[in-house]
């Protein structure tokens, strides 16, 4: 409607009509049809499964690096206790049916040696003995007996029996690549500590292997 003297041109009639007609189209987009929703739902979970796989790789490879990381310190702490052993002059013994590490005397009583869970000398709980300080731990390593250490301080033994040692006693000779395995006596051994973890419902897998040679020196005249 126009009023008196009121000359609408036909510019104006345009924009008046282009405005209805954008008025009209926003009234008809203000929902999602369902195809763009289905759509938006599929790119979320896209994005949602691609998120949880990167922080489930970052959770594991955490685990990973904490497992590997216990397990050197308990194989690097048993070979501390084999350098303490006296060198053999025989054979290697196979002391796999032992029970305790208390009776080992020389490094071949360590031959063939599993363990689980890890335990000291004395056959305590690692994690549970007192090794509050280095000359509680040595004298412990001597006589084969320790006192427990605070419960607040124990470790949980659902996770450390989780963990098992095993002890591979070589006779090697140093040679142009490097040392070699023997059959016969020699003045050197090669003790490898390998310690496996196991998960809830998954085979044991190594996290840790140390070795070390132990040699034996003629006293000089």
């Amino acid at each position: 409607m126009t009023t008196r003297g009121e000359v609408r041109s036909p510019f104006r009639r345009q924009v008046i009509a282009n405005g209805a007609g954008l008025r009209r189209s926003w009234a008809c987009r203000r929902a999602f049809t369902y195809v763009e929703s289905m759509i938006a739902l599929a790119v979320l979970s896209l994005a949602g499964a691609a998120l949880l796989t990167s922080v489930a790789g970052a959770v594991s490879s955490s685990n990973d690096s904490v497992y590997r990381s216990i397990g050197k310190g308990l194989a690097e702490q048993l070979l501390d206790e084999v350098a303490a052993a006296k060198f053999p002059s025989g054979t290697a013994i196979v002391s796999g049916a032992m029970t305790s590490r208390s009776s080992f005397v020389t490094i071949d009583d360590y031959a063939g040696w599993t363990e689980s869970p890890p335990r000291t000398k004395a056959g305590e709980l690692l994690g549970s003995d007192n090794g509050a300080t280095a000359a509680e731990a040595y004298q412990t390593m001597l006589t084969g007996g320790s006192t427990s250490r605070a419960a607040e301080l124990q470790a949980a033994p659902g996770f450390v029996n989780r963990f098992t040692r095993s002890v591979l006693v070589e006779r090697v000779q140093p040679g142009s690549t490097g040392w070699t395995v023997q059959t016969q006596n020699t003045s050197h051994r090669r003790v490898t500590v390998t310690v496996s973890y196991t998960a809830s419902n998954q085979p044991a897998r190594s996290v840790a292997q140390v070795s070390r040679v132990f040699s034996s020196v003629a006293p000089s005249p």
